[in-house]
């Protein structure tokens, strides 16, 4: 597969507008951070959903912004929030919405925000790896990109092989740009980039030690395996 480009709804994102846009979602600490974008990534992920080995505190999640290079570009993580929570208040930026969220809440928090001078806030869905979600979300105006994630989000399950050359194969299909999640690590990365060829990637648990503590030789491992891939398919 060839041709591979930045999508135009992400370039205001990415570091390079011809590049693939890389997420490091699940930082906890201002190191982890520095690390991200001396590596080159151009947005890293703050938890803030309970139940997660990476959820933060607002007091670490203050440090983690403050370290990182592009604090526009710091994506707070929420699952099923109300537009009155107060931590999504609190963030004040770009969000990852990762629960059972519709299309029409996105549509009324995108109105609370126009109201509240946030018009322009990035807005990321993620959807499990299920073509009819996708396709829900395929043309949904309020949102800036779909993230495609594993079955059960943070787990590191990798996807199969066949729904990955699905998902190429749909992605001229969808109005927003797809940005891939879900089991990738710096030694597969490049193969899911190959089949699919999304606008972006996320990774969590592929560049961790344990479970919830991120492994900073592997965050590197991973944008450089991602980065080289991506030029190959230009």
């Amino acid at each position: 597969m060839t041709g591979a480009t930045a999508h135009p709804s992400l370039r205001r994102f990415q570091r390079d507008a011809s590049s693939l846009f890389v997420k490091i979602c699940g930082v906890r600490d201002a190191e982890t951070a520095r690390v991200c974008a001396e590596a080159g990534a151009d947005a890293i992920g703050l938890v803030f959903a309970q139940g997660s080995p990476r959820t933060v505190t607002e007091a670490e999640a203050s440090t983690v912004r403050i370290a990182f290079d592009r604090p526009e570009m710091v994506i707070g993580v929420f699952r099923d929030p109300s537009c009155d929570d107060p931590q999504l208040a609190a963030h004040g930026g770009a969000v990852q919405l990762h629960g059972r969220e519709s299309p029409e809440f996105v549509s009324e928090l995108r109105q609370r925000w126009s109201s509240e001078g946030r018009a322009g806030c990035v807005i990321f869905k993620a959807v499990e790896p299920d073509e009819a979600l996708l396709a829900r979300w395929a043309n949904v105006t309020g949102i800036d990109a779909i993230l495609i994630d594993s079955a059960v989000a943070g787990s590191g399950a990798p996807h199969e092989q066949r729904w990955l050359e699905r998902l190429g194969d749909l992605l001229p299909t969808v109005r927003a740009p797809i940005i891939l999640a879900g089991g990738l690590t710096p030694e597969n990365v490049g193969e899911a980039i190959e089949l699919v060829g999304p606008a972006g990637i996320d990774v969590s648990s592929g560049v961790e030690s344990v479970r919830g503590v991120k492994d900073h030789a592997k965050i590197r491992a991973f944008i450089a395996a991602a980065r080289a891939a991506h030029a190959r398919r230009r």
